[in-house]
Order: structure tokens, then sequence, then C-alpha cells
């Protein structure tokens, strides 16, 4: 029998860890053929290695050529491009007078024009084929206003304007477009970070959802008939308390 994604490609950015990499592994596991970029290779290439069904690009999604290649290399291994993830993404967490330049640069660079670059890239693609799903990855953060973290609200709110107005541009073209913006996702990167101010009794290792059950909600909105589109899906973990 069939698996749900057989004989779709699927292109995701920031694979190499994480939310990224759980969802290379459930696409994966659906069938679905893969392309997977990071910045870093060696994660990449030992996923692609261990999926099977998946090749590895090197990809610095704050250059537009750079995307353009990923893109690329879907069509020309795979002949196609069915859905685009734009995942990659970073953060610097503190208040606003204390942010580098450095730090802006980075998250604007990579959190809203990488999205960009990577959606141009997949809408040229997907228009000439008539078809097509982009899923932006956001954030809560884009839906609210949060402390120590002005210029990652600024760039997760940019993610969820731009991908509202691409919905609308491509939508005539048969191209649906969606933005998720999950909460506190537990990664490695939280538990690195000692110095956020979590509220009380607010564990990421307990507290927060785990990139596997973000991923299966992302290849849900994947499943879904290209008849309609999901705009927009949030997600944020139940804390009791």
């Amino acid at each position: 029998m069939k698996k749900p994604f057989h004989g779709r490609v699927v292109v995701i950015t920031g694979a190499g860890r994480g939310l990224g990499r759980a969802l290379a592994e459930q696409f994966s596991a659906e069938g679905a053929s893969l392309v997977l970029g990071a910045r870093s290779s060696a994660e990449i290439d030992e996923l692609a290695s261990r999926l099977g069904n998946a090749v590895s690009v090197q990809t610095d999604v704050r250059l537009p050529v750079d995307c353009d290649r990923l893109v690329e290399a879907a069509v020309a291994e795979f002949g196609r491009l069915d859905i685009m993830i734009n995942n990659a993404g970073l953060a610097v967490y503190g208040p606003v007078e204390g942010t580098s330049p450095d730090a802006v640069h980075a998250m604007i660079d990579t959190n809203v024009k990488g999205v960009i670059f990577g959606s141009q890239a997949a809408f040229r693609v997907m228009k000439a084929q008539g078809s097509g799903l982009i899923i932006n990855i956001s954030s809560i953060a884009g839906k609210l206003h949060l402390p120590n973290e002005a210029v990652y609200n600024a760039s997760k709110w940019a993610v969820n304007g731009f991908t509202g107005t691409l919905r609308l541009e491509a939508a005539p073209h048969n191209v649906r477009v969606t933005c998720v913006c999950p909460g506190g996702i537990d990664t490695p990167f939280w538990r690195a970070m000692d110095y956020y101010p979590f509220p009380a009794g607010i564990d990421p290792t307990t507290d927060f959802m785990r990139p596997e059950e973000v991923a299966e909600t992302v290849v849900e909105v994947a499943r879904k008939s290209d008849r309609y589109v999901v705009p927009e899906v949030v997600m944020v973990p139940l804390i009791r308390g």
C-alpha cells in the first residue's frame, strides 16, 4: 500500500536539528522524497543518508542564490516540488537597548529574508506547475508582545504578514500558503539558555511541546486536500498550574 506522501517532494530548510529534523523524519516515514537544507552540511548529510529517500544541500537561507539552488536541486533530483517548508530561524533574547546590531541583522536576515527568499524560489516553480504548498514556520511570538523578544517578535510578525499576502497572490495559481505559529518547543537551544526569564514554575523540558508534536501538526496540514487552504495554525502548550 502506498504511503500518503509517496511521489511527493518536500523541501525543508533548517533541517539539521530540532523541528526541521523532526519534520524530515515524519515526512520520510510518510513516503515523501526530501531535499534537506541547512548551513551546516554535516547534520543534513547524515540525516539524508539515514533516511535514504533524501538529498542534502548546504544552504544559507540569507542568500537568494542558495534558496534558488535548494529548490533547483528538488526539480533536478525528483522532477518537481510539492511542499516547501521555510523552517530555518534563530533567536537572540534580551532587552531592546542591549540587542546588538549583529543580533538584529542575524534575526532579520534569517527569520524574515530567509522566508521571503525561500518562498520566492518555491513559488516560481509551483506557479509553473500549477500546484504546491508553502508552509512558513513562524512562532507564537508573531502573535504576542513578549518582554526581551522585541526584535524576534518583529521578525515573526513580519513572517506572518508576508505569508498572508503571499497566500492571496498564490491562490490564483493553485498554490496554497500556510503559516504555522508554534509556542515553545523543547530543543537543545532552550536547554542552553540559563538566563531566559521563564515565568516561575515553567520548565522547557517538561512544559514545552516536543518537536515531533509540532511536526505531526505540519504533516496533517500538508495532508489536506488542495481544494482548500489552512491559512494559519497556532499551537501553544497546555500549562497546568
